[in-house]
């Protein structure tokens, strides 16, 4: 039997993706309350700005003209930077200006750099070496550095290959010297976030051609500055109207906001998960065009949530998507759903009485198998349909999911205590409000 558009939760932050695996999750069941979220030490890394898709490159050759080394920031994991078949070679990124990095992701080709160095530099000629390595091991690397420049640069000495060195994509995360993460949102308090509406002022937009998916509706903030995207996922037989309520909640803290219209009521979690791709990947094109008001909004980072079927095509997405940071499955739905390597931060939202999707059958064991991940798993009182638009508890389930995107989209630490500290307890020890509560804190 297929589930209705309601939702259960279950919640477990993460920090890396997974690939796609095939075997089908064991049940397992779970007993205890305790409390949400993430380490301490992986926050910086985990939910800084994405600083170079877009911008300015350069390298030291391309092997031919369909692997230019613009390939390497484009945002695009189908297209790549390919250098000649010698070493050394390097790629160097032009952020703009002078910016903090916390993180550079490296997604390889099967022409990987055994050795290699992460250089900055602030004109461009002298150069300090943030990461270097003998051992290089290829695939997706995430590499949590420190260091600071407007240029940024790959610099690879040694072929594992007979091949060049090729990437998918460079991925430099940080933030801007001086300019906080938050742009401009003042200190969140327990009655703000409970609040039906944020500190900004919020517009909407409607996607004229959506492509990959049925339609789409923008909810942004009309401040100046970009901010991270999140797509939101409705379940099945479901439409926008069922993730309505969040869309403003989340676009006033500080996001642009994309609630979708699937292509047909009655499909899969699987193309659920490949929607959420299109959606982001549109969203992002939108933020990078003139002529429309989402232009320059977007800072190149994704989360997504989604209810019930939806819930499952955001794990899909952070498996297979490495562009999503961060999820929210609320009553998340997958029969066939295997996301041990799922290693972004995930927040599973689950509800009690479900009897489509209980956290017990789906969430739980997810939450279990991601042994890599920073995860928070809530689970409130209610049916299937407890995370829709007139279901639940709004004020707290809001609270919740406008912190853990902050936190691990924006790398807004202030956030954390409403999941990792004495700001939520008062909501953990709520008996009446939550049912059980796991987490990977301290954050």
């Amino acid at each position: 039997m297929r589930p209705c558009s309601r939702s259960t939760h279950t919640t477990a932050p993460l920090r890396t993706r997974s690939r796609p695996l095939t075997a089908l999750i064991a049940l397992a069941t779970t007993i205890g309350l305790a409390l949400t979220l993430l380490t301490a030490a992986a926050a910086p890394a985990a939910a800084a700005d994405l600083l170079s898709q877009g911008k300015p490159v350069t390298s030291s050759s391309s092997e031919n003209a369909s692997t230019p080394a613009s390939a390497a920031v484009d945002g695009n994991t189908a297209t790549r930077w390919s250098s000649r078949f010698s070493d050394p070679q390097w790629l160097t990124v032009d952020l703009g200006a002078t910016a903090t990095i916390s993180q550079v992701v490296l997604r390889w080709e099967a022409a990987y750099a055994r050795t290699f160095r992460i250089q900055t530099s602030d004109d461009g000629t002298a150069w300090t070496t943030i990461y270097s390595t003998t051992a290089g091991t290829g695939g997706a690397q995430t590499l949590d550095v420190d260091g600071n420049g407007r240029y940024v640069r790959l610099y690879a000495t040694q072929r594992d290959t007979a091949y060049g060195y090729s990437l998918w994509e460079f991925q430099v995360y940080g933030s801007g010297e001086g300019t906080p993460p938050g742009n401009g949102i003042p200190d969140p308090t327990t009655a703000a976030l409970e609040a039906a509406n944020g500190p900004l002022t919020t517009a909407t937009y409607t996607v004229p051609r959506p492509s990959g998916y049925g339609s789409g509706t923008v909810t942004y903030p009309t401040a100046g500055g970009s901010y991270p995207g999140i797509v939101l996922m409705p379940g099945y037989q479901g439409t926008q109207q069922n993730l309505q309520w969040l869309a403003p909640r989340l676009a006033s803290w500080g996001f642009v906001v994309i609630n979708v219209g699937t292509n047909t009521l009655t499909d899969d979690p699987e193309s659920r998960g490949r929607q959420i791709t299109a959606a982001g990947t549109q969203l992002l094109a939108l933020g990078s065009a003139p002529g429309n008001p989402l232009s320059g909004k977007l800072n190149g980072t994704l989360g997504a949530t989604g209810h019930s079927m939806g819930g499952g095509g955001v794990m899909a997405a952070l498996r297979d998507d490495p562009r999503f940071r961060a999820g929210v499955p609320t009553a998340p739905y997958h029969p066939n759903g295997n996301f041990s390597g799922v290693t972004e931060p995930t927040f599973f939202m689950t509800c009690q009485s479900d009897s489509v999707a209980h956290g017990n059958s789906y969430a739980v064991p997810w939450y279990n198998s991601m042994s890599q991940a920073e995860k928070l798993y809530i689970e409130v009182p209610g049916d299937h349909l407890c995370p829709m638009t007139g279901y639940g508890d709004k004020a707290k389930q809001g609270k919740w999911m406008v912190s853990f995107f902050s936190l691990w989209l924006r790398a807004d630490t202030r956030f954390s205590p409403f999941l990792c500290g004495p700001a939520r307890d008062a909501d953990k020890n709520n008996t009446s409000l939550v049912t059980r509560w796991m987490d990977t804190c301290q954050f």
